[in-house]
């Protein structure tokens, strides 16, 4: 067995754990559901992998590519709840079409035949093609989406807690994101492992969502 399964299933314990803190601490709570429904689902990822790297069957690489398919839907569903803004439903479903798209090409498509490789640190996925570049500008633009989000957010409120959790909200996308494409711009052959670098920040996310349910708390903001 690899240095990867061990890892997996540490972070998958300890995330699993927090996303029931977080929703058990203010259930009703719209910001305690997202932040926990993101950590759940991070979570999830680190338990694909370590099913992906004892088992080896292909339906946990599917499992895994379709959970990470949703976070950048979910950064943006995070970065409007901590805006304050609402949306119509519309609006919503339109939000989620390409996370739909991408987790239907992964079900029914060839792409995943056989199974991702566990390799010494990260899992290794075969090749997407044409299909992986567009799934990489979708999360590109998710996360530059959610930046601006908070960003705006922070720039015309008045309240002073308000902006300093839209800081904390864009802050949380910075931590979880730039060291991996850190490594995808100066170590090219970590490109077809983009998922499992991804999700291997998932603790420092969890991190800052102590901090962001903290803040709220301390200064009984309510979403």
């Amino acid at each position: 067995m690899c240095f990867a399964p061990y890892i997996s299933l540490s972070t998958f314990i300890i995330e699993f754990t927090l996303a029931i803190f977080f929703l058990l601490k203010n259930p009703k709570d719209n910001l305690n559901r997202v932040i926990s429904l993101i950590s759940f689902l991070l979570g999830f990822y680190q338990l694909n992998e370590f099913l992906i790297c004892v088992t080896e069957f292909n339906l946990f690489t599917k499992l895994a590519m379709i959970t990470t398919t949703i976070l950048p839907a979910l950064a943006i569903s995070y970065a409007l709840i901590i805006s304050r803004k609402k949306i119509k439903f519309y609006w919503h479903m339109l939000i989620y079409s390409p996370a739909v798209f991408f987790i239907l090409m992964f079900i029914f498509s060839n792409y995943y035949k056989q199974s991702a490789i566990c390799s010494t640190v990260f899992i290794q996925y075969p090749f997407l093609g044409l299909l992986g570049k567009f799934f990489a500008l979708y999360y590109l633009l998710y996360i530059i989406a959610s930046v601006a989000i908070f960003y705006f957010a922070s720039a015309t409120t008045k309240s002073k807690s308000d902006r300093k959790i839209s800081y904390l909200g864009m802050f949380g996308v910075f931590i979880f994101t730039i060291p991996t494409f850190i490594f995808l711009l100066f170590l090219p052959t970590f490109q077809i492992k983009f998922p499992s670098i991804l999700c291997e920040f998932a603790l420092l996310l969890a991190i800052e969502f102590i901090f962001v349910l903290y803040y709220k708390e301390k200064h009984k903001l309510k979403y």
